[in-house]
């Protein structure tokens, strides 16, 4: 059945999903990716990596769209989504370019709610070891934990400061609905995200401007390219061990 936004009918069944299509252009590069549709912004390329069948996908910005496309993607093949995001690191010691793996995703965000999905989604165990070995194996610095996904990107700073405390590494816009949506459709998902804002909240109470300062650097362009790095590599891991067992 052809899916109403993404356009495809038949995908593989690991995806690495990106809310920038041009990110998605960036993974279809190192998978030898062939377009597979472009609508609406909700651009997929399929190719293979270490002869793996790949999908890159795009979910567009906010948790509505990313419910959208996951519900898409399950219903197109999709069994394990990873999603390779940007995020802002909560964590005094995090750098640009460094990495998140979350191991769950608090719903501060609204869709998850329209699903009856509230308070933490974890992610499955296997999708956590599996991009942690990966970015072991890269010598990469990490940082797993609790993510929040929230709704307004230029949210008032008083809002963001009451982070202090709660024991979040990171925050982004998509991670809530991609988990939610993968348990409630019986699928797989995990992300892996770069930190492009460092804005630890103790430090935001002191400087509410330092909310908004997206870091445009090399360090984040490596970043990015080290998330598909990592989240291929966990892909190879996982489909090892598939058929290992």
């Amino acid at each position: 059945m052809m899916q109403p936004h993404l356009k495809i009918e038949k995908i593989e069944k690991y995806v690495l999903l990106s809310g920038d299509p041009g990110r998605t252009k960036k993974i279809a590069e190192r998978i030898n990716g062939k377009l597979l549709s472009a609508n609406r912004g909700l651009v997929s390329y399929s190719g293979n990596y270490n002869r793996i069948k790949v999908t890159a996908a795009t979910s567009g910005m906010g948790c509505p769209s990313a419910a959208i496309v996951v519900e898409e993607l399950a219903n197109a093949g999709a069994k394990t989504v990873i999603r390779i995001g940007t995020c802002g690191g909560l964590l005094k010691e995090m750098q640009p370019g460094d990495l998140v793996i979350p191991n769950a995703a608090f719903c501060g965000d609204g869709t998850t709610k329209e699903y009856g999905v509230w308070g933490i989604v974890a992610v499955d165990s296997q999708i956590i070891k599996a991009l942690v070995r990966a970015a072991k194996k890269f010598g990469l610095t990490y940082f797993v934990g609790v993510n929040r996904t929230h709704d307004a990107f230029y949210e008032p700073a008083k809002n963001f400061v009451k982070l202090a405390g709660k024991d979040f590494v990171s925050s982004e816009m998509e991670c809530s609905a991609v988990f939610a949506i993968a348990k409630l459709r019986k699928i797989f998902a995990g992300a892996v995200l770069v930190v492009n804002t460092p804005e630890p909240p103790e430090e935001v109470a002191k400087n509410p401007d330092s909310i908004y300062k997206l870091v445009d650097e090399e360090a984040v362009k490596e970043g990015v390219e080290n998330a598909i790095k990592v989240a291929l590599e966990a892909i190879t891991i996982l489909e090892m061990g598939d058929k290992n067992e």
